[in-house]
């Protein structure tokens, strides 16, 4: 007994000293960061307008419109070119926090054109659907989500070689789950016609 217990309170500290930095959130899928935007509007008592409020905080990371829009302080001077450079941690996470922040700047907005691209789907408004998925797709490349919704719109608008080209791009970005299903069922079906 008192040797699992010392085993396990040995692993939980290994564990607690090797837990890396969390991962940007921009990387989740982009109807996870939709689901999350919903869920916080939902909490509020009065009705959110916008499906990008300006103050919001998902998955540990949080932005405010109100900062942004404060004028950027100018850079301080260059340290000068002998200084030691043995304590870089602090800004060497700077331009990470910066990257991830450009980085949900991008899923934000992919997750906004991809709202606004259901909405014009399912008002069988598919050249509208098409251009906001378009544009959510060059904002979040790698999202399988993005692909399928693109290869519905193409599909809709009998565009089928290239609807053929974005499910099979999904299935290629896509590890499991209804959006690999999805693909490979919308190929299987479009390929034989």
């Amino acid at each position: 007994m008192y040797v699992r217990c010392a085993l396990a309170v040995i692993l939980s500290a290994g564990m607690l000293g090797q837990s890396a930095a969390p991962a940007c959130p921009a990387e989740r899928p982009v109807d996870d960061i939709i689901a999350e935007i919903h869920k916080q509007q939902s909490k509020k008592k009065h009705h959110v307008s916008s499906p990008l409020p300006n103050d919001i905080c998902i998955f540990a990371w949080c932005r405010s419109r109100s900062q942004q829009q404060t004028p950027p302080t100018p850079p301080k001077a260059a340290p000068p070119a002998n200084s030691s450079s043995g304590n870089q941690s602090p800004s060497s996470s700077k331009p990470q926090a910066d990257s991830c922040d450009e980085a949900m700047e991008k899923a934000l907005q992919a997750a906004h054109d991809v709202e606004v691209g259901d909405e014009y789907f399912e008002e069988k408004n598919y050249n509208a659907a098409l251009e906001r998925y378009q544009g959510a797709g060059e904002e979040k490349p790698g999202d399988p989500a993005i692909h399928v919704r693109l290869g519905r719109a193409l599909e809709k608008l009998d565009q089928i070689p290239q609807a053929i080209e974005q499910y099979q791009a999904a299935q290629q970005m896509a590890e499991s789950g209804k959006w690999l299903d999805e693909a490979k069922a919308a190929v299987g079906r479009l390929q034989q016609h």
